[in-house]
């Protein structure tokens, strides 16, 4: 069973009015292939990751990140954690098991055993949570190299009154700063 999650390119598309969900169906999935590149295959390779774990990958990106500039700086967060064997926590994954958007989970929700709860369970969630655009792909193949080097390992949201943009750090504890000062 191939799920399409995650292969169908979020794009414009022209269609006929009588046009078949297959025919739709296939000019999303060959509109992947042209995105998906040789040149993406090969730096997953270099990577040592499966087409499908990118896609995986990068559609937790395309959720947490809000801002372009993110998207590669969310991406090196993964990836250190996913290098550290830590468990990503993506906020993305776990409302998309609970089918609700939200920051900030209670202790059930947070206790939801599911392959999709990466706050439970290692790794990169069962499968990709959402359709991926071009950007999160890219942030997914090539991470920021210096939140790499810097091992930064968290991300929250800040006020979203002032920027959509996220605040990264690579300690616990100036990550609970953080918390504390947006959380509300």
């Amino acid at each position: 069973d191939f799920m399409l999650e995650g292969y169908l390119f979020p794009d414009t598309y022209e269609v006929y009015v009588d046009a078949s969900v297959d025919t739709i169906l296939i000019k999303m999935l060959n509109r992947f292939n042209e995105i998906y590149t040789d040149e993406y295959a090969a730096r997953a390779e270099e990577l040592g990751m499966s087409m499908d774990e990118v896609v995986t990958l990068a559609s937790l990106i395309e959720h947490e990140a809000q801002v372009a500039t993110d998207f590669a700086k969310v991406s090196a967060v993964f990836h250190n954690r996913l290098a550290a064997d830590m468990p990503l926590q993506s906020c993305a994954s776990l409302s998309y098991v609970l089918s609700v958007n939200k920051f900030t989970f209670t202790e059930s929700e947070l206790a939801t055993d599911s392959p999709y709860n990466t706050y439970m369970y290692k790794g990169l969630p069962l499968g990709p949570i959402c359709n991926p655009g071009k950007l999160a792909i890219e942030a997914a193949l090539w991470p920021n190299e210096s939140f790499l080097e810097e091992e930064y390992l968290f991300f929250c949201n800040g006020n979203p009154a002032l920027s959509r943009e996220l605040l990264f750090s690579n300690t616990y504890e100036e990550q609970q700063e953080n918390v504390k000062n947006y959380q509300q």
